[in-house]
C-alpha cells in the first residue's frame, strides 16, 4: 500500500513533466511560429499557403485542432482531428500581428489523451509489479512461518496428546534451543515427573485393592444368606410371616405384602404379642397349623379366619408353610393367602348356575314369541311392500292412459270434424246431380274429397301410431313377458307414449341406440326402470323456469351385456343423499310430488327381473348419471315364472 500510494505521486509528477514537454511547450512554440508566418498569408488571404503550415503542425499527435480567424473573427482557415468526449483539451490563442497591427488570431487546441495513456499503461505496470512482489514475498514469509512455528507447534501438538493418553514411554528429542525447543524440554521433564508419580500410585492402589478385597469377601460372607432370603422373601406378591421357634413361635418378620393385606404396620404387629394373637379370629387354627408342621415340616392349603388391622374386617385365608433351619435356629415360614373374593365368586357362581337355566328358558320363551310376531310383521311388509309396487306402476300406467287418451283426443275430434264435412258435401252433391250436376259443382267436390281424405289419413294414421305404440307399452307393463325386442324401437315407443307428459313441461328427452340392437329380455321392466329414472329427474333434477335434457345412451360392452346410461344437466345429488337414494320411501320432495318409491323400484326391477345392476353419479349443480349394465339374455329364475302369473 506505502508503494502504491507513493507510485501515485511519483506518477502525477511524470505527468505533469510529460504534460509541459509534450503539450505545453510544443502548443507555446506552434503559436509563436503560426502568429508570424501566417500574417502573409492571412494579409493576402492566400489560403493556400496557410493550409500548408497548418499541415505541419497538425502531424503532431497530440494537436486536435488550428484555427486561423481573420480580423473580423471569421473563420480563414481551419484543420481538425476527430474529438474523443471524454477526452481533456489545453487551448491558446494568439495575435497575428502584420506590423504590430493585428490582423486577426490563430486558436490552438491540443489533447492529452495520448500522455493519460500512456501514464495509465506505466501505473497498471507498477501496480502489477507490485503484486507479483506482495505475493512472492507472501510466499516467502509463509514459508518461513510454516516451517519455523507451524510445524514444530504441530509436533508438540501431537506429544501432548500422546501424553494425555498416557503414553509416557517415548521421550520427547528437540534439536534447536530456540522457545518451541525451551517448551519441548518442558513438556519431557513433565513427562518424566510424571511417570514416577503414576508409578507409585499404582503402588499405593495395588495395596489398597488387595485390602478392599479382603474387607468385601468377609462382608459378602456375612451378608449372603440375609440378603437371599429377603430378596425372596420381600419379592413374594403373596402375604409371608416368620416365626421364630425359640420365642414360642412370635412373629419376626412380615412382607410388604402381608402389610398390604392385613392393614397392620411392621412395628404394630412384630412389636406386640397381643396384636399377633388378635390376628387369628380362633387361635385353635393356629395351634393346628404349628402342630402340623412340626409333625410334618410343612403344611399346605389350611383355611382359616384371620383379622385385619385397625378395620375390623376377617378375611379367609389359605395357609401354607414349611420349616427351615437358618443356621441352627428353626424357622416357620408361612404363606397366608386371601381367597375371601375367590370363595364368593365360587359362591356366585353357585347362585348363578341354579337360575340359568329358568332364565334361558323363560328369554327362549320371549325370542320365540318375538320371532313370531316379526315373522307377521314381515308377512304384513311384504305384501304392502308388493302393494305399493303394484300400485305405482298402475299409477304410471294410468298416467300413460290419460295421456294417450289426451294425445289421441286431437287427431280423432279433427277425423270427425272432416268426415261430418265430407258427408255435408256429399248430400250436396246427391241434390245437385238431381237437378243436373253441373262440370264446376262436381271438381270443386273431388278437391274438396280429396283434402279432406289426406286429413283423414294423417290423423287416422297418427291415432294408429299412438294406440300401436301404447298397446305394446301396456302389454309389457302389465304381462312383464318375456320377448325378443330392439331396444332402440322400444325406446322410442316408449317416448311416443309418454309424448303427452313430456310435452306438459318445458324438457327435452333425447336418446341415441344402436339400431337393431336385440335383447331377449322384459320390455315391461325395462320400461318401468326408464319410465321412473325420467320422470325422477322432471320431478327433482329440473325446478323453476329451468330448461333441462335428459339423455338416454346405450352401448354394447360385449358380447353378453349392455350399458344404458341416464343422464341429466339438472342440480345434481348432494353427496350427503347418494348413499339413500334407493331407500324405500326416501325422498326430498314428500308431499310434493315424491312418494319415495320410484328409485327403490328402479333398484329392485334392475337387479332383480333384468339381472343387472344399477349405480348412480353426481356433480352437485352439474347433473347426474343412472349407469346401468343389462345382460343381453338375463338368467332364467324364480322371479320370471311368478311376474308371468
Amino acid at each position: 500500500m506505502p508503494a502504491i500510494v507513493l507510485g501515485r505521486f511519483l506518477v502525477q509528477d511524470r505527468y505533469e513533466r510529460e504534460l509541459q514537454l509534450r503539450v505545453r511547450n510544443p502548443m507555446s512554440q506552434y503559436s509563436d511560429m503560426l502568429s508570424r508566418a501566417l500574417a502573409v498569408p492571412v494579409w493576402t488571404l492566400d489560403k493556400a499557403v496557410a493550409n500548408q503550415f497548418i499541415q505541419a503542425v497538425m502531424r503532431n499527435p497530440e494537436v486536435v485542432s488550428v484555427e486561423v480567424l481573420d480580423e473580423s473573427r471569421t473563420i480563414f482557415v481551419r484543420n481538425s482531428k476527430l474529438k474523443k468526449a471524454d477526452a481533456r483539451f489545453l487551448r491558446e490563442e494568439r495575435p497575428i500581428l502584420l506590423e504590430s497591427k493585428v490582423i486577426g488570431s490563430i486558436m490552438l487546441e491540443l489533447t492529452t489523451e495520448h500522455i493519460e495513456k500512456e501514464l495509465w499503461t506505466d501505473f497498471l505496470k507498477l501496480g502489477a509489479a507490485l503484486l507479483v512482489q506482495v505475493a512472492f514475498s507472501f510466499f516467502l514469509i509463509w514459508l518461513l512461518f510454516e516451517r519455523r512455528i507451524v510445524r514444530p507447534i504441530q509436533e508438540l501438538q501431537l506429544v501432548t496428546a500422546r501424553l494425555a493418553r498416557g503414553k509416557l514411554d517415548q521421550a520427547l528429542e528437540w534439536l534447536r534451543q530456540d522457545e518451541i525447543g525451551n517448551l519441548a524440554q518442558g513438556l519431557d521433564k513433565m513427562r518424566l515427573n510424571l511417570g514416577h508419580l503414576i508409578t507409585e500410585r499404582e503402588k499405593q492402589n495395588i495395596v489398597l485393592q488387595q485390602e478392599l478385597n479382603e474387607r468385601l469377601r468377609a462382608e459378602q460372607a456375612l451378608k449372603v444368606t440375609e440378603e437371599k432370603f429377603t430378596g425372596i422373601f420381600q419379592a413374594s406378591p403373596v402375604a409371608m410371616t416368620v416365626l421364630r421357634k425359640a420365642q414360642h413361635y412370635s412373629m419376626i418378620d412380615v412382607n410388604d405384602a402381608w402389610v398390604r393385606q392385613f392393614y397392620w404396620s411392621h412395628d404394630e404387629i412384630l412389636g406386640d404379642a397381643e396384636t399377633q394373637k388378635a390376628l387369628w379370629r380362633n387361635e385353635e387354627d393356629f395351634l393346628e397349623i404349628l402342630r402340623i408342621v412340626e409333625r410334618d415340616g410343612e403344611i399346605h392349603d389350611y383355611e382359616a379366619w384371620l383379622t385385619c388391622g385397625q378395620q375390623e374386617k376377617i378375611i379367609l385365608c389359605q395357609v401354607s408353610g414349611r420349616m427351615i433351619r437358618l443356621g441352627n435356629e428353626p424357622l416357620i415360614i408361612l404363606v397366608q393367602e386371601d381367597i375371601t373374593e375367590k370363595r364368593q365368586n365360587e359362591q356366585e357362581i353357585r347362585n348363578m348356575n341354579t337360575t340359568l337355566e329358568r332364565r334361558v328358558s323363560e328369554r327362549t320363551q320371549a325370542l320365540e314369541a318375538a320371532n313370531s310376531e316379526l315373522t307377521v310383521v314381515l308377512e304384513n311388509l311384504q305384501r304392502a311392500q308388493r302393494e305399493l309396487l303394484r300400485t305405482e306402476k298402475m299409477a304410471a300406467l294410468g298416467s300413460l292412459v290419460a295421456g294417450v287418451a289426451h294425445e289421441l283426443n286431437t287427431p280423432i275430434g279433427t277425423s270427425v270434424t272432416v268426415a261430418s264435412t265430407l258427408a255435408q258435401h256429399t248430400d250436396d252433391v246427391l241434390h245437385e246431380f238431381e237437378k243436373g250436376l253441373r262440370r264446376s259443382v262436381l271438381e270443386e267436390y273431388l278437391r274438396n274429397a280429396k283434402t279432406g281424405a289426406d286429413l283423414l289419413l294423417r290423423n287416422l294414421s297418427k291415432a294408429s301410431e299412438l294406440v300401436i305404440s301404447f298397446k305394446q307399452v301396456a302389454v309389457d307393463r302389465t304381462s312383464a313377458n318375456r320377448r325378443v325386442f330392439a331396444l332402440d324401437e322400444m325406446l322410442s315407443e316408449l317416448i311416443v307414449t309418454m309424448g303427452p307428459t313430456i310435452r306438459k313441461t318445458r324438457h327435452d328427452v333425447i336418446h341415441t341406440v344402436p339400431s337393431k340392437l336385440l335383447m331377449d329380455s322384459y320390455p315391461g321392466p325395462l320400461g318401468q326402470v326408464l319410465t321412473n329414472l325420467i320422470n325422477n329427474a322432471f320431478i327433482h333434477g329440473f325446478e323453476g323456469d329451468f330448461r333441462g335434457t335428459v339423455s338416454i345412451n346405450a352401448r354394447i360392452v360385449d358380447e353378453h351385456f349392455v350399458e344404458m346410461v341416464v343422464s341429466d344437466n339438472g342440480k345434481g345429488i348432494p353427496d350427503t343423499n347418494l348413499s339413500r337414494i334407493f331407500d324405500p320411501f326416501f325422498t326430498t320432495r314428500l308431499g310434493q310430488g315424491g312418494s319415495g318409491l320410484g328409485l327403490n323400484i328402479v333398484y329392485n326391477l334392475v337387479t332383480g327381473i333384468l339381472g343387472g345392476n344399477i349405480a348412480v353419479e353426481s356433480d352437485f349443480g352439474k347433473g347426474t348419471r343412472f349407469i346401468i349394465s343389462l345382460p343381453l339374455a338375463p338368467k332364467l329364475n324364480d322371479s320370471e315364472g311368478h311376474m308371468s302369473d
